[in-house]
């Protein structure tokens, strides 16, 4: 997609929203923001921010219902998965938060693993996470971080460069073992 996502998607967007907020007797509101570029580059192009009175809605149980809103806006756009990283939804500034949040750990993780020369594991998370801690983590020099595991488990893993792709030893039943902070 070429040109900005909002003058591509936003009546779309709009088209969707809206109805689903009326109908679901949602007491909430949206605003399109197209944020200034990140300096990595990676930020979002377009962010639908929600708020009113149930806000809570959205952001309980880890913002579940934030997320599936999020997906059938892909879907209904037809965003690919390689595209999803263009739009996000957000909820009082929560998804920003919990950027930085991110940032911060790979920070740690990174300055962990550089002095102690362990892999560190992260928790599971899910893509859009992981992709968030990758950016921050690919331009520290002398690590190197993979993504290991499959579904509701896949995490991120952070080595020392040039260390085996799975590295980490192995524990009872053969499960990796990695140093957390």
């Amino acid at each position: 997609m070429a040109g900005s996502l909002e003058a591509q998607v936003g009546a779309k967007l709009r088209e969707f929203l809206d109805p689903v907020l009326r109908e679901g007797d949602f007491r909430l509101h949206y605003r399109l923001i197209s944020p200034e570029p990140e300096p990595d580059g990676e930020g979002p192009e377009l962010i639908v921010d929600l708020g009113g009175p149930d806000s809570d809605l959205l952001l309980a149980d880890d913002g579940e219902l934030l997320r599936g809103l999020e997906h059938l806006a892909f879907e209904t756009l037809r965003l690919g998965p390689q595209e999803h990283h263009r739009l996000v939804f957000d909820c009082q500034g929560r998804r920003q938060l919990r950027v930085q949040e991110l940032r911060t750990l790979a920070r740690m993780a990174a300055e962990r693993v550089r002095s102690n020369g362990v892999p560190y594991a992260f928790a599971p998370m899910n893509s859009r996470d992981r992709r968030t801690v990758h950016v921050a983590l690919r331009n520290e020099a002398g690590l190197a971080s993979g993504s290991e595991g499959e579904g509701r488990d896949r995490h991120i893993v952070v080595r020392p460069a040039g260390a085996a792709g799975s590295a980490g030893s192995a524990g009872p039943g053969g499960r990796k073992e990695y140093r957390r902070l």
